[in-house]
C-alpha cells in the first residue's frame, strides 16, 4: 500500500478509537494502537520502534487491568462520558500547549481526573471521596483506558500531519 493509504487508515482508526472510548464495553486501545502502527507504516518520523513498544506495553497494561477488574465496573456507563470527554479535552489542550507526547499525556491524565471528580459531584454519582480506594479503582477503570486511547490517537494523528 502507499503511504497515502496508510495515512487515511491512520485517521480512520484514530477516529474509531476515540468513538470506542465512549463505549465502555469495547477496548478502544486496540484501534488506537493500530492507528499508531499505521502511522509508522505511513512513514511518520516520530513513530519508531521504541514508541510502538512503549504504547504497546501501555495498551497491554490497559487490557490486562480490564481482565482483572470487576465486570460490573468495566461495563457501567455511569460517569464514563465525563472521564472520556475530560481525557479527550485534556489531550487536545496538552497538544495545544506543546506538541510533545509528555504534554499530551499529562493533559489527558489531569483532565480525566477532573472529569471523574466532576462526575462524583453529580447527584447520580455514588459520591466516592477523592481520597478513597473506591475512587482510585473507578479512576483506574475509566480514566487510564481513556488517557491511553486518547493519547495514542492524538499522537498518531499529529505524527502524520
Amino acid at each position: 500500500m502507499t503511504s497515502t493509504a496508510f495515512i487515511v487508515i491512520t485517521f480512520i482508526l484514530a477516529a474509531l478509537g476515540i468513538v470506542c472510548m465512549f463505549v465502555p464495553r469495547l477496548p478502544a486501545v486496540v484501534a488506537s494502537f493500530a492507528a499508531l502502527v499505521c502511522a509508522h507504516l505511513a512513514g511518520a518520523v516520530y513513530v519508531d520502534a521504541k514508541i510502538l513498544i512503549f504504547w504497546g506495553v501501555a495498551a497491554a497494561l490497559v487490557l490486562g487491568l480490564r481482565v482483572l477488574q470487576p465486570k460490573a465496573l468495566i461495563e457501567t456507563r455511569s460517569g464514563h462520558a465525563y472521564v472520556a470527554l475530560g481525557a479527550l479535552a485534556g489531550v487536545a489542550l496538552g497538544y495545544a500547549v506543546s506538541s510533545t507526547a509528555a504534554s499530551i499525556i499529562i493533559g489527558g491524565a489531569v483532565a480525566a481526573f477532573l472529569g471523574a471528580v466532576a462526575y462524583m459531584r453529580t447527584p447520580a454519582a455514588p459520591g466516592f471521596p477523592v481520597n478513597s480506594g473506591r475512587f482510585v479503582e473507578y479512576l483506574c477503570a475509566k480514566g487510564l483506558p481513556a488517557v491511553v486511547c486518547a493519547s495514542m490517537s492524538a499522537i498518531s494523528i499529529a505524527s502524520v500531519l
